[in-house]
């Protein structure tokens, strides 16, 4: 037989060895271990906006040496329509005695956010503006298919640090878990 045939013979078959090697040294995860494999830590994006009171707000002031909390909620329903923002507003003593900042994102006008100050009496954090929707962008709380803007509570750690599923951060799947954790002694 010609060595040409011999060669492409040979390069099949160490081909076909070393396929067969990746295959049984790959092994299956379930789909609950590769979200837990793709969940890491990652730094917090920062960002910048206009609060309530037209004044600056930025979240690198604090990351880094608070843990934070960065709670989006609905502009329809306003900051005193929100349920996630509602639970954070009634433990925010407790949060405050553990030394946590809490920072209200969502698209409502700084006007619309001063009269949500108004029905609280006092909300005592910034409540700030993403109009253009970057915050939400960067933070993965747009619709994929609406581009409408998302609610969500995130955790920063005092490393400055978010829970991430790839480069995206990950909202707490239980607010009320969330906060109790937070708040117990």
């Amino acid at each position: 037989m010609d060595r040409r045939i011999w060669g492409v013979l040979a390069a099949g078959v160490a081909i076909a060895a070393i396929c067969g090697w990746r295959v049984t040294v790959n092994k299956s995860q379930s789909y609950s271990e590769q979200l837990a494999a793709a969940r890491i830590e990652r730094p917090a994006p920062g960002f910048e906006a206009l609060d309530a009171h037209n004044q600056m707000f930025r979240l690198q002031r604090y990351l880094g040496r608070h843990r934070v909390l960065v709670v989006f909620f609905s502009a329809e329903e306003s900051a005193a329509g929100d349920a996630g923002l509602a639970a954070v507003m009634q433990a925010y003593p407790h949060l405050h005695r553990r030394e946590m900042h809490v920072v209200g994102v969502s698209t409502a006008l700084p006007q619309e956010n001063r009269a949500a100050l108004a029905h609280w009496d006092k909300i005592p954090f910034p409540l700030v503006t993403d109009i253009d929707l970057s915050i939400h962008g960067r933070w993965g709380r747009l619709e994929r298919e609406t581009g409408e803007p998302l609610s969500g509570v995130f955790l920063i750690d005092r490393k400055g640090t978010v829970l991430c599923y790839g480069a995206t951060p990950l909202p707490a799947e239980d607010v009320p878990a969330l906060i109790r954790e937070l708040t117990e002694p």
